[in-house]
């Protein structure tokens, strides 16, 4: 096992900065998910990692040794691609032994790993197959086979399931998440899913533009996220933002958007500043949630049925909100509701930075 640290890492392309001063660190056996848009920056760091693009600045170290200078073979790396790259010509056993061949292992040895790695993916009864008589789902397992007989010091993935239906890819993070467990290995993955970061990260790394937005634990950049763009990229639906102008009070701040105002109370100094209220969509109810709640009125829009959850467009104020309710609690399109929103689950945003809001005692 390996840890990684990427020290102020950035990478220029011409003019076009793709990385920008990116630190992050994974210890030994750890599952770290970077996610962000097409675009932001995570293959190429991937990449970076792996030695297949040099940084134009800063360290990769991986362990305790920076490997700046090291070429990929020498990094001891392995990398799962979105396509599977498996050799067409060769069966799943000869696509499996290909790296080990190269490395010059002896046939006994190759022939052990072959059938651990063969026995962990449940892949015995296709080793004499070939890719084009494989289902997708089983060339990825084949493709994954591929790294970890090579028993690599850190496993790097670059969206390999984006290939694969929605029930497949579904299948494959239960199984990923597995394999993490048995092989205990640190793992990079990158994905634009946040489904795929939310259930397989023990801590996710969100980017945009080529920076660092938040580093935390799934719970974390979900329920405390660092700033606009990772509340409103985190969350199916996204988290309802609505902007509008923060105003200083005696004992609270005022947030004024249009014809809403609300009265919040804020543990941190503000001045009058455009700012971002935020409130998750399972956090707008329907139905009255108890105490301390904000009361706004609210006309039903659209009405979503998603079987066991139900998503209700609403206006408020002439604000847009969605909330996520169940069939119960569900009402007819047109139709004037109150919505209740507790006080504790909103979020304030100013200057790009999250604000914390007072709980209640």
């Amino acid at each position: 096992m390996a840890g990684l640290a990427l020290q102020h890492v950035t990478k220029i392309f011409g003019r076009t900065t793709v990385l920008s001063d990116v630190s992050l660190e994974a210890s030994d056996g750890e599952f770290v998910v970077v996610l962000g848009p097409s675009g932001c920056g995570k293959s190429t760091l991937l990449r970076v990692i792996a030695g297949l693009e040099p940084q134009t600045s800063g360290s990769v170290s991986i362990g305790k040794q920076i490997v700046d200078r090291l070429t990929p073979r020498d990094r001891d790396v392995a990398m799962v691609f979105q396509h599977y790259a498996l050799y067409p010509h060769l069966t799943v056993r000869e696509n499996l032994a290909f790296g080990l061949k190269m490395r010059k292992e002896s046939p006994s040895v190759i022939e052990t790993q072959i059938a651990e790695v063969a026995e962990l993916l449940e892949i015995q009864s296709l080793l004499n197959a070939k890719p084009q008589e494989l289902s997708g789902g089983q060339r990825q397992r084949v493709a994954i086979g591929r790294a970890i007989v090579r028993k690599p010091r850190l496993f790097l993935f670059d969206e390999p399931l984006s290939n694969l239906d929605a029930r497949l890819r579904a299948s494959m993070r239960v199984e990923l998440k597995k394999l993490h467990r048995r092989l205990n290995v640190t793992m990079v993955y990158v994905t634009h899913d946040q489904i795929e970061a939310m259930t397989l990260g023990e801590k996710i790394v969100v980017m945009d533009h080529g920076t660092i937005q938040q580093i935390g634990t799934p719970d974390h950049v979900y329920h405390e996220p660092g700033n606009p763009f990772v509340a409103g990229f985190i969350g199916n639906p996204p988290m309802n933002l609505i902007e509008g102008i923060v105003k200083p009070a005696a004992t609270h701040v005022e947030f004024h958007a249009g014809a809403l105002t609300l009265h919040l109370r804020a543990q941190a100094d503000v001045y009058a500043e455009r700012g971002i209220l935020g409130i998750r969509p399972e956090d707008v109810c329907l139905t009255r949630p108890g105490t301390n709640h904000l009361v706004l009125d609210g006309m039903i829009d659209v009405h979503e049925n998603l079987g066991g959850d139900h998503l209700v467009y609403l206006e408020v104020h002439r604000h847009r909100l969605v909330a996520r309710t169940t069939a119960e609690t569900a009402k007819n399109i047109g139709q004037s509701v109150p919505v209740y929103v507790p006080e504790e689950k909103l979020h304030l945003f100013i200057n790009h930075n999250r604000i914390p809001l007072k709980r209640h005692e």
